[in-house]
């Protein structure tokens, strides 16, 4: 499985409003409403744990979390835990 395809599920599961929504790597999650700033700060601990990444709020922006393509984005160049 994708990182991409992973998110997918992760966001679906963690995220009422993308539960029954279809949606692909490139559909705009915060500027189409689907997540807000609040999520984000959520999600990044799942995406540490089921990743094994560490994830600096200081270093995110917001837009980086805007599409699943750009998450994954995140995810590959993040630093491994341990």
């Amino acid at each position: 499985m994708s990182i991409s395809e992973e998110l997918i599920i992760l966001l679906k599961n963690n995220i009422d409003e993308l539960e029954d929504t279809d949606f692909d790597e490139t559909t705009e999650l915060i500027s189409g409403g689907f997540i807000e700033s609040f999520d984000i700060i959520g999600l990044i601990g799942v995406f540490e744990e089921a990743f094994g990444v560490e994830l600096s709020l200081e270093d995110l922006k917001l837009e980086q979390f805007n599409t699943v393509q750009s998450i994954a984005s995140v995810i590959s160049e993040a630093p491994r835990k341990g």
